[in-house]
């Protein structure tokens, strides 16, 4: 019975605390309101800016041009022809696209006999001669690319009449690379030059 009297009593402690900043002169009619006074509303508003002030100058700051981080997307459509290896050879000898674009590359081969298989395979500026030897060194099982600083990006290699795709970020450094298809005996016919402006 006693601790029920204590938390009573410090319940309506804690009440007339509250009230103490209430506004508790008498209104025009004589009685006192119980509402929070002019003052004690200012108070309150100031306390609520402060606050916000203080919240604000915590939260992280968003860019206000959210578009301005999208990276440019860049399509590039090659195409293997010839049946042979005298007619073999990419549709395009030049590529280009911007800095840092993020490129979608689609290799369509248009053979159709089993020998012209192909891939493209983006490399360090001269360098596509050997990385197409050291293609071949790497074998089926690697899909004729080999593991080099050198290559940059590389398709998987296209059976007649498959396309595949490809999807790399250009590099940031504009200059002239090249790219070359791995498969042994065909880099000396299918290279070109991919443009970086």
């Amino acid at each position: 019975m006693m601790k029920k009297g204590r938390l009573w009593m410090l319940g309506m402690a804690g009440a007339v605390a509250l009230l103490s900043g209430c506004n508790t002169e008498p209104d025009s009619t004589g009685e006192a309101s119980g509402a929070l006074g002019e003052a004690d509303t200012v108070a309150t508003a100031d306390t609520v800016a402060a606050a916000d002030t203080a919240t604000a100058a915590s939260a992280p700051v968003i860019a206000a041009d959210a578009d301005s981080t999208i990276q440019p997307v860049e399509e590039l459509v090659l195409h293997a022809l010839g049946n042979t290896l005298e007619e073999m050879h990419f549709d395009k000898d030049t590529l280009e696209v911007n800095a840092s674009a993020f490129v979608k590359l689609k290799l369509t081969n248009e053979a159709q006999e089993m020998p012209m298989v192909h891939n493209i395979v983006i490399t360090a500026p001269g360098k596509y001669k050997l990385v197409a030897l050291a293609g071949e060194k790497a074998g089926a099982s690697g899909n004729y690319i080999p593991q080099s600083q050198t290559v940059l990006a590389a398709t998987p290699i296209a059976l007649p009449g498959q396309t595949v795709e490809l999807e790399f970020t250009a590099p940031a450094a504009p200059g002239i690379y090249d790219f070359v298809c791995t498969y042994p005996g065909h880099w000396q016919r299918m290279n070109g030059k991919f443009i970086v402006k």
